[in-house]
């Protein structure tokens, strides 16, 4: 989603509306979307995120090149997702954000996740690129954290031509920041 015009803003109400969310802001890619919420979130060197063990090598990639920490929490037998059972024993100062992975399109269990990063002052970014359409007791992945990442890459379950990105949120200050941010990206890759 390098050129934005029309199209992808159309795009953008229209995905914001299919997650039940107010803003959704179309991105390079799902690397980018994950990278930009982190940086949005003023994650960077020093801090820790916590990370399921298992998943996809983007979401570690995504902490650590802001210059975090991606700390691992093993997954649920049952489901492969993030165990919220294990979550604050690995909490630690340092730690700034849960992120938990909505893998193979079935949504991890956010509500336990969920208290448990207020509990701690965390924010919580859900990545969902494997999670279109996917809801949780009853509601579209994409709002029930502070943000969710999104990858459109063509083998994704809606996937792109090429490779896209979006990140989807209800807070106005924070879709604003991944806008700038977004921005800045863009011109960085220009004079690459």
């Amino acid at each position: 989603m390098v050129h934005r015009g029309q199209d992808v803003e159309a795009f953008e109400e229209e995905f914001a509306t299919f997650n039940g969310t107010q803003y959704c802001v179309g991105v390079a890619n799902g690397l980018d979307a994950l990278r930009l919420s982190l940086v949005a979130m003023g994650i960077g060197v020093g801090d820790e995120v916590i990370v399921p063990s298992n998943t996809y090598i983007a979401t570690w990639m995504a902490v650590s090149e802001v210059g975090a920490t991606p700390i691992p929490v093993e997954p649920l037998e049952s489901t492969y997702n993030l165990d919220p059972g294990k979550i604050e024993a690995a909490i630690t100062p340092r730690t700034k954000a849960i992120l938990p992975v909505h893998l193979y399109g079935q949504p991890a269990d956010l509500d336990p996740i969920l208290v448990v990063a207020r509990k701690h002052g965390l924010r919580l970014l859900e990545d969902a690129a494997q999670a279109h359409g996917a809801r949780y007791k009853g509601k579209r992945i994409g709002g029930h954290g502070d943000v969710a990442a999104w990858s459109f890459y063509p083998s994704k379950n809606l996937g792109a031509l090429g490779d896209a990105g979006a990140v989807t949120t209800n807070d106005p200050e924070f879709a604003d920041r991944i806008r700038v941010l977004r921005k800045l990206r863009f011109a960085r890759k220009i004079y690459e």
